[in-house]
């Protein structure tokens, strides 16, 4: 009887890591396949919001739902406070999993899309470094080849990359 109960555990265990695997391949999806008008960043920032998993990488997603949905935003006080609140939660989603590159790689994209005058674009160099110096994490991390193509193409031509960490994100792009 034990060993049922057991076996009904793991096979419970086993669905909701696949239902969680699941839903954080279906944000990643929308993510970094569609471009997002304000309804698309509505609509991305309530289905992030439905899944109510309490992991660093989904609040990274639902921090970056909430930049999108501020960068929308016609009302200056209300952008700044929403990328203050994404921000926020970015920053404390990179230090539950400091070696999560999903999760940096969101911080530095959102830091590296915003103007310089917010003065929100502290970690770009720490994140840039940290995802460069385990780009051989990115392989192992459950993301499809499209998305580490994008991460590694959008370091080695939207962030101030030197000559030798080009050569480098080259040599692992798929």
């Amino acid at each position: 009887m034990k060993n049922y109960y057991f076996l009904v555990l793991v096979l419970a265990a086993s669905f909701t890591t696949s239902v969680a695997q699941t839903s954080l391949t279906s944000i990643r999806e929308e993510l970094f396949y569609t471009e997002f008008n304000l309804d698309k960043c509505l609509s991305f920032y309530a289905k992030v919001k439905s899944y109510n998993q309490a992991t660093p990488t989904v609040a990274a997603y639902e921090a970056a739902a909430k930049a999108l949905i501020a960068k929308h935003s016609w009302n200056p006080v209300t952008k700044i406070s929403s990328l203050k609140e994404a921000m926020d939660m970015l920053n404390k989603a990179v230090s539950l999993d400091e070696m999560n590159l999903e999760i940096r790689f969101l911080r530095l994209y959102i830091e590296n899309s915003l103007p310089s005058y917010i003065g929100m674009k502290d970690d770009i160099d720490t994140d840039k470094n940290m995802i460069i110096k385990h780009i051989d994490l990115l392989d192992k991390m459950g993301l499809n080849g499209d998305i580490v193509n994008y991460i590694l193409n959008y370091l080695s031509t939207s962030v101030a990359c030197t000559t030798d960490e080009v050569k480098m994100i080259n040599a692992f792009l798929f």
